[in-house]
């Protein structure tokens, strides 16, 4: 029988982990592991703004009939919004459009099948360290995944002289994965004028790109946020653009996310939309249709657009202020290790440097659960829970 051969797969490097921490008995126990915001109680709570849409499509929608393959259009449009800014948005006109599809994975998923029917001798670069899912994703649809350098482990941030260097050498044609800012899982963003430099690179290699947008508004704001994605769009004949609506409005179990593709050539658009459409007839056929609607309606409103912006302010500087007093308490234990860069760091992920050793031994001991590369969720700390997370690190760092 053919399930009889069938073996276990290996649990996710990420979700396997908060399997672990459900069964640890602990009082003490901390994830750090997952990718989801946390308040100061160690809950992931609704935005305020999307319990009022809510509220208000409970009373409007009259039907549950299928949205069009691509999504809805004022959704569509009101996210290239968002994402691209206004001016762009308008001086792309038909150049630029978007897809919903579930979540931010749906939308890197209908990029890589689209992309290996039509380019499927290329390889698809992503950085080192990237997203664990990125390869798989990418892998699973045919592709050859390599790694160009991103991170610089002996300074703490990005080493981008490395990362150019990567770059060059990619073979014209080949698909090159960027993160758009709170790059996870380091937190090492790149700057203006890094952002001009790789776009100009990417430009003269001919490399395909895909920009995965995931934390627009979680680092500095959100057209700040936006600047590598709007860099990009300015300088390359052709961009795709995955984003995420799980973080910045707290809508993790609604899957709502997009697939935007700018282009120069009107007519290539039009081609490539249809293309998109027919990959994702055969995948998920048509978008989830609740959580588009109440970023449609949020986007769409002047009064919960304005409440929106004001709650993911606080989320964001929440997590700013909680990377101050992490770092704090760590040096209050006089570590061998200087933390100073967590602080420099951008969204809810930070590249903590603690080794696979340090963090088994965190596990083990302490029962605080770690990614094996070292990445934290910034979010998961508060201040009920920072002095056990600080004495734990400092006694695993002496001990090994």
């Amino acid at each position: 029988m053919l399930f009889d051969k069938i073996k276990k797969a290996e649990k996710d490097p990420i979700l396997g982990l908060t399997e672990e921490f459900k069964k640890d008995d602990n009082v003490n126990k901390v994830n750090l592991s997952v990718g989801v915001y946390q308040d100061e109680f160690g809950n992931t709570p609704t935005f305020s703004t999307v319990l009022d849409a809510e509220r208000q499509i409970q009373i409007q929608e009259i039907s549950k009939t299928y949205k069009p393959i691509d999504g809805d259009k004022q959704f569509i449009d009101r996210s290239i919004g968002l994402v691209f800014g206004g001016q762009l948005s308008t001086e792309k006109e038909g150049l630029l459009f978007g897809l919903n599809t579930p979540g931010g994975t749906g939308a890197l998923r209908l990029a890589s099948d689209f992309l290996h029917k039509f380019s499927n001798e290329s390889s698809v670069w992503i950085s080192d360290p990237s997203w664990p899912n990125h390869k798989p994703i990418f892998e699973s649809s045919g592709f050859n995944v390599n790694n160009y350098s991103y991170f610089d482990s002996s300074t703490n941030s990005v080493g981008f002289d490395d990362m150019v260097s990567d770059i060059k050498s990619v073979p014209s044609g080949d698909i090159i994965v960027l993160h758009g800012c709170c790059h996870n899982p380091t937190g090492s963003d790149l700057n203006y004028n890094q952002w001009e430099e790789i776009a100009d690179l990417i430009a003269n290699k001919g490399l395909v790109t895909i920009c995965d947008f995931a934390y627009q508004g979680l680092g500095d704001g959100i057209d700040e946020d936006a600047t590598g994605v709007r860099v990009l769009s300015e300088k390359l004949d052709e961009l795709i653009v995955c984003s995420s609506y799980s973080k910045n409005f707290g809508l993790y179990s609604e899957r709502v996310g997009c697939l935007f593709y700018h282009s120069r050539n009107k007519s290539i658009s039009e081609s490539v939309l249809s293309q998109l459409k027919k990959t994702a007839r055969s995948n998920y056929s048509n978008p989830p249709a609740h959580g588009s609607e109440i970023v449609k309606l949020i986007l769409g409103d002047k009064v919960l657009r304005k409440e929106w912006i004001e709650e993911l302010t606080q989320v964001r500087e929440r997590i700013i202020s909680v990377r101050k007093m992490f770092v704090e308490k760590l040096n209050e234990r006089k570590s061998v290790k200087d933390f100073n860069f967590i602080q420099a760091q951008k969204g809810m992920f930070s590249f903590t440097g603690l080794t696979p050793p340090q963090v088994d031994l965190l596990k083990r001991d302490y029962s605080i659960y770690i990614v094996n590369s070292g990445r934290i969720n910034i979010a998961g700390i508060n201040s009920n829970n920072v002095d056990y997370l600080a004495d734990s690190i400092a006694d695993s760092i002496k001990k090994i």
